[in-house]
């Protein structure tokens, strides 16, 4: 896709939004994610069999962030965090805690044994919990609790024990 400034740029994006969403209508589509250097996409399509929104994330290198109606905030790209991590496997939503009344699962600081769970990533209505591999010291949470995250992102900055 070429990169204007201004509102030219934003309605050619969500016109050719609209015609990816439409695609994947007729193709019976879930989910589309397209990635590449500088730009990520990330629809997914609202079915009839349940409640899910129609997500659509849009993310350019410096450029400012264009979205579709009712989008989450895109996911924002840092640059890697020095030393050891533990990274999503999956795209989803990020959880601290099993339910917002429930205590966090890790906190900065936190020394835990392999096995413990560090957190949820929501993906498709499915809570998929986040183990440590081994003992560790969570040195730095580096996502914000309810927000998208993707597949292979930075959770934690941690220390092996």
């Amino acid at each position: 896709m070429k990169e204007t400034n201004g509102k030219h740029s934003e309605e050619a994006l969500n016109k050719q939004v609209g015609s990816l969403y439409e695609m994947m209508k007729s193709e019976n589509l879930d989910e589309l994610e397209i990635k590449e250097e500088d730009f990520y996409l990330f629809i997914r399509r609202k079915t009839a069999d349940d409640h899910r929104q129609v997500v659509t994330q849009v993310l350019h290198g410096p450029a400012p962030v264009a979205r579709a109606a009712a989008a989450p905030e895109p996911v924002k790209t840092e640059p890697a965090p020095a030393g050891l991590t533990v990274k999503s496997p999956i795209m989803g939503v990020f959880y601290q805690a099993p339910s917002p009344s429930s205590p966090v699962f890790v906190k900065e600081g936190d020394t835990v044994s392999a096995g413990k769970t560090l957190c949820i990533v929501e993906a498709m209505k499915v809570m998929n919990e986040i183990k440590a591999e081994f003992s560790l010291k969570v040195l730095k949470i580096l996502v914000e609790n309810g927000k998208p995250i993707t597949s292979d992102q930075d959770l934690f900055l941690i220390e092996k024990i």
